[in-house]
């Protein structure tokens, strides 16, 4: 039965952690942070396929998108990657509480993984690998001019509305003006500099040694591979392995985390990945 914790975490509203035991308790255990705009509980179908090949999965909340009544994003209630950084410690912490002893591994999807390679650049002691799934750099020369204009634009819009509405434009949620303002910065300059004072990331993330996987999918739009290869390549002291997917699944972005013959591809290459980084 999985397990529902509440993080000890300043919030507008508690953020929770969910996680799909195993029997055994030295399994590895996957945490999936989720991608921009969408709720934990989308990610139950790909949880349910890790804890069903024998490792404990997790998943840990956005805060913005929690199932509990939040206040949503906006001038009152606004947030930065520094934020999302520090819930996610909050979660890395307490899988440990829940799994002492257990290997863990960050399974950051889209804008999870931005949320995982900077956790990693901070606190490379308290994960055994770090996994990104249809994630990629924003950097406008990974992607062109024309991505600089529309980044840039989201963050104006952002700043003027107070909030992004990407529920109402399709792209991503109702988002927080200080994420997107973060995220637009890393369009702009190409580096992954967030909080006050404001850090530069991109030195501590090549230092990391830990085992990172990478993995992207054939016709995704949101990460294609010139993006993908440059997130990754910003671990340059890691050990990097990479796959790509033809995954059978319409929006293949999303849709790898809940079609079940997507999953039958995806799960074997996370669990193999975790289970040969923790024995090594």
């Amino acid at each position: 039965m999985p397990v529902t914790t509440v993080l000890d975490r300043p919030a507008p509203a508690p953020l929770e952690l969910t996680l799909h035991p195993v029997p055994d308790p030295g399994a590895p255990v996957l945490l999936v942070v989720p991608a921009m705009g969408m709720r934990a509980s989308f990610y139950t179908p790909l949880l349910g396929a890790l804890a069903d090949a024998g490792v404990a999965a997790a998943v840990t909340e956005l805060r913005g998108h929690q199932a509990r009544p939040a206040p949503p994003p906006g001038r009152r209630h606004d947030f930065g990657y520094d934020d999302l950084v520090g819930d996610l410690a909050a979660a890395v912490e307490a899988v440990h509480t829940e799994r002492p002893g257990a290997p863990v591994f960050v399974v950051g999807h889209s804008l999870g993984g931005h949320l995982a390679t900077a956790y990693a650049a901070r606190h490379p002691d308290r994960v055994d690998g770090v996994a990104l799934v249809g994630s990629g750099s924003v950097d406008w020369r990974v992607w062109g001019p024309a991505h600089l204009l529309r980044t840039q634009a989201v963050v104006a819009a952002a700043m003027l509305i107070g909030h992004f509405p990407g529920d109402r434009v399709g792209f991503a949620g109702r988002e927080a003006r200080g994420q997107m303002r973060d995220w637009g910065r890393w369009a702009r300059t190409g580096r992954l500099a967030f909080g006050t004072p404001r850090v530069d990331h991109t030195p501590s993330v090549a230092a990391v040694h830990l085992p990172v996987l990478g993995i992207g999918f054939e016709r995704d739009g949101l990460a294609p591979p010139a993006s993908v290869d440059a997130l990754l390549g910003m671990f340059g002291a890691a050990t990097v392995t990479r796959h790509r997917l033809d995954v059978p699944a319409a929006r293949p972005h999303v849709g790898w985390a809940r079609e079940p013959a997507a999953l039958d591809l995806v799960v074997p290459l996370l669990t193999g990945w975790a289970r040969d980084a923790a024995g090594a």
